[in-house]
Formats: C-alpha cells, structure tokens, sequence
C-alpha cells in the first residue's frame, strides 16, 4: 500500500491509500481546492471514494464538495445528517462493524471512543493482501487486530504537556495521549509492520521529535509523523 498524508491537526485531516488499483480519500477536512493542489489529482477520476470519520469540520469540510464532484462517500449516518446531506446518491451510509468493498479494499468500520459518533476503519487489499488501521480521534481503541502491515494511529498529546484542567479533562475524554498510543502498540503483534503513522498531533500540546523516538524505542518499527 502507498499512504501519502496531505493534511494531518486540527486545522484540517486528510490521508491518501492506494494500492496501485484503487485509491482512495480518508478524511476530507481540506477545501475540494487543496486537495487537488496538494496532489494535483483528478476528482473524479484519481480518487474512486472518500472515507469519513466523523463530522467534526477537520475531517469533514469538504464532503458535499466532493459529494457533488462525482465521488462516492461513506460514512455514519449522523455525519450526513449534521451536514444537511439528504438523499444524495452518492452517499453511503456505513455501519460499525459491518464491511464493504471498495474496489480492491475491503473495509471494516470500527467504532470509536469521541465526543460525538466517529469510526475508524480496518483496510485490506485484496491485490497486495496487506493491512491498515487507520484510527483517529478516539481516547482508547479497543480492538486487538494482529496481522496488520501498516497503523495510521492518533498521538494527540502528552499529559504533562496539558496545563489548562479543563482542556485537560476535554482531551482525556475524546483524544489519544501519547502514553495511550503506546500502550495500544504494545499489547498487539506488530511482527509484519511495515511502518507506524502518528496522526493528529496538537500543535500546543505534543513534540513531534519526541513522540517519534518513544514510539520507535517501543516498536523498533519505522514511524512517520503526519503533518499539516
């Protein structure tokens, strides 16, 4: 699989997979414009579907822009309901747990721990027979998945770096912390991963350097941080 991070804070989210046959959007929280400044792809064409987490702004801006450019997108049903997205025919409606095809993919919704309704995703190609989780915006994870060949996993922010208590208490109950991010890596197999993404860092309240050597000290694997 190739994953390429166009967009990754709270300013805005937004990830490209490809598995050489089919490509696909996760997160549309850019302008339909930067996204196809940033990759200089065809929408439609080059991107056959958009996946969308949530309906949080930064991971959502752009979905009836990329509705109404010809593109297929999945997500919850409160997400459509929130941005006033009726009867579109190109919107799919998704469930927590039950799988679609996309193309060569085949997903798996997960359910995750958020403020309001968000989702995660579990990837497979059927071309490469390769694995992804791809999970943000969440304070745990509470599936164990083995066998994965890629994580795109959320590293919001280290405690000891959070001094407001009422910010403080927000992140706890809606994000994952550095600590947490790592105790998740830890109690599943990573013996086939290819390479570990951190998402979603806070611009106040994480280190990118740090978070990066903590998580390659803990998996010995090769971390990429996203960034804007």
């Amino acid at each position: 699989m190739e994953i390429k991070p166009i967009s990754s804070s709270s300013k805005g989210n937004g990830y490209l997979l490809s598995d050489s046959q089919t490509t696909v959007l996760i997160e549309c929280g850019i302008s339909l414009k930067e996204l196809k400044r940033k990759t200089n792809f065809v929408v439609p064409g080059d991107i056959v579907a958009c996946l969308c987490t949530h309906f949080h702004n930064d991971h959502s801006k752009s979905l009836k822009d990329i509705l109404n450019a010809g593109v297929d997108c999945y997500a919850l049903k409160e997400v459509f309901e929130v941005k006033g997205i009726n009867n579109h025919h190109r919107a799919k409606c998704i469930e927590n747990e039950k799988r679609f095809d996309i193309g060569t993919f085949n997903i798996m919704p997960l359910k995750m721990y958020h403020d309001v309704p968000c989702v995660g995703f579990l990837i497979r190609s059927s071309y490469t027979n390769e694995k992804l989780l791809f999970a943000t915006d969440t304070y745990m994870i509470k599936y164990a998945i083995n066998g994965l060949d890629y994580i795109m996993i959320e590293a919001n922010y280290d405690i000891d770096l959070v001094e407001d208590n009422a910010q403080k208490e927000r992140l706890i109950k809606s994000h994952m912390s550095i600590e947490t991010t790592i105790d998740y890596l830890k109690s599943i197999d990573l013996k086939n991963i290819k390479k570990i993404y951190l998402m979603h860092l806070s611009s106040r309240h994480s280190n990118e350097d740090d978070f990066k050597k903590r998580v390659q000290a803990t998996t010995g694997k090769q971390v990429v941080v996203c960034k804007e």
